[in-house]
């Protein structure tokens, strides 16, 4: 782990917040410390107001940004008073912590502050970074993760034992530091969780975030906590592959993406004992609302596997819920034993970032494995991130779909292409004319996105229900495509009309 600081990009920065803009990027570029919105950063500034008046204000990352890209405007301006006499509360309710945070901010057209802004206040240090550090919480996954940890930092961090985010985590910090110097601390290691820095230098800040997580690298690799995987190769069946996506389709109730990986890692990990390994959790509680808790696990009769799946889940929530909505059963990524592993999404996109976190979660759990075994949270923990009203929202937020989200089409020329882009289907252009050529299109379609649901072909649609029959001058890719367009999600032909 190096620090990517460059002194001269930084001079560039003129205010607290360009500084701060300038880091969060440098955290966000590193996959191994926060993905996909992962992690939040936070800096205190004196700002004047319209009155004249100065207000200490903490400028935190705003809900639905990612560190990688975050501009200004994804920091949400918050009154640090008013964060400080939260942190006194006894109690406040989740609902109650939005609403006030939100009516503390400077500017209301802001995206709503971080849910941890309350313990990015409490921190005394101008500059706070957290992030969700592989090696650090890969550690913290173990058993006697508390202790190991400990062995690795001494005194240099405050261990804090894992809570619920929000508001009660930064009221258990606030009280576990009433009598802390905090000039003595590097960081806080939370359990399960992540890992905070801070300092009054950005700089400084971000280092001690490099440093800490270099240490917990150098941890693993002087244990022997080393990935090890051998080059491997897949034989799995596109058929079965497209059986696959059509059954979590029927499952969600809309066409779903189904990326496969068949990665040296992903191959690797199916070849485990996933009974043991892969069903105990996520390696950090956030990532459950993209994962959901557990994959399923799919073996010769795929939807006797995927029945029970849905059957188990069902089961974890009624044994841990206390009145809410269940949410769709249906898997979000799953392990094809011996063959590698795939993500469902409703989109690409969100298939993708699944994909991201299953690699970082299997190498994670690789790893803890040689370090006395991987230990997640419980179910019950888990639950209660997965069906926290202020996780939802983030899905929420993004919940828009175009019409034909999720629809996977084969267009031979460029007819119709961007119509169906701009609806929302992923598009494979596919200009060949020889077998093997077609035969090299359909295979990576079918791979990269889980099957095939249109086919169009001298400007005329082909979806499930039609005649395949029709001859035209693209009959092999027709002839091609027909197993796959037969196990494809339906699209109401008139959309092409």
């Amino acid at each position: 782990m190096r620090s990517f600081y460059d002194d001269k990009e930084a001079f560039g920065c003129k205010t607290d917040l360009d500084l701060r803009v300038y880091t969060s990027r440098l955290l966000g570029r590193d996959a191994s410390l926060v993905l996909h919105g992962g992690g939040n950063t936070s800096v205190k500034s004196t700002v004047t107001n319209l009155l004249g008046e100065s207000e200490e204000v903490l400028y935190v990352k705003g809900s639905g940004w990612d560190l990688a890209t975050i501009e200004a405007e994804g920091f949400a301006p918050v009154k640090m008073d008013a964060l400080l006499k939260m942190a006194e509360l006894k109690e406040l309710s989740d609902t109650d912590m939005v609403a006030q945070q939100r009516l503390a901010m400077t500017n209301p057209s802001a995206p709503n502050p971080s849910v941890e802004a309350i313990l990015h206040a409490i921190i005394p240090f101008k500059f706070v970074d957290h992030t969700h550090a592989d090696a650090v919480v890969t550690i913290t996954n173990t058993y006697g993760g508390e202790e190991k940890t400990r062995e690795i930092y001494g005194d240099r961090v405050l261990v804090i034992p894992y809570i619920m985010p929000g508001f009660v985590l930064a009221k258990l910090v606030y009280d576990m530091t009433r009598d802390v110097v905090w000039e003595e601390l590097d960081g806080m290691v939370l359990m399960n969780h992540g890992l905070f820095t801070f300092s009054d230098d950005g700089k400084k800040s971000y280092e001690k975030t490099i440093e800490l997580v270099d240490a917990a690298e150098k941890y693993l690799e002087k244990n022997g906590a080393v990935l090890e995987c051998e080059s491997a190769t897949s034989s799995v069946d596109l058929l079965t592959l497209a059986k696959i996506r059509k059954e979590v389709s029927n499952l969600k109730g809309v066409a779903t993406i189904s990326i496969f990986n068949e990665s040296d890692l992903a191959v690797h990990f199916s070849k485990q004992d996933v009974e043991k390994i892969a069903v105990q959790g996520p390696l950090t509680p956030d990532h459950v609302i993209r994962t959901k808790r557990v994959p399923a696990l799919l073996g010769d009769d795929v939807s006797a596997d995927l029945a029970r799946f849905v059957k188990e889940y069902k089961e974890y929530f009624e044994a841990n819920e206390h009145g809410e909505t269940l949410l769709n059963p249906a898997p979000n990524f799953a392990i094809l034993r011996g063959s590698g592993t795939l993500s469902f999404g409703a989109n690409a996109k969100e298939a993708n970032i699944i994909k991201d976190i299953n690699e970082h979660t299997f190498e994670a759990i690789l790893k803890a494995q040689k370090l006395g075994g991987y230990k997640a949270l419980s179910a019950k923990d888990i639950f209660e991130v997965e069906y926290w009203s202020l996780e939802q929202a983030k899905l929420k937020n993004g919940a828009k779909t175009a019409l034909l989200s999720g629809k996977i089409a084969i267009v031979a020329g460029l007819e119709r292409a961007d119509m169906l882009k701009a609806q929302g289907a992923v598009v494979v252009r596919c200009d060949a004319v020889k077998s093997e050529e077609i035969s090299a299109v359909v295979e990576r379609t079918v791979k990269s996105f889980g099957g095939i649901d249109i086919v169009v072909a001298d400007g005329e649609v082909f979806t499930p229900s039609s005649d395949l029959d029709t001859h035209t001058a693209h009959q092999e890719l027709l002839k091609q495509c027909a197993p796959f367009l037969k196990l494809g999600v339906e699209t109401p032909h008139q959309l092409f009309i």
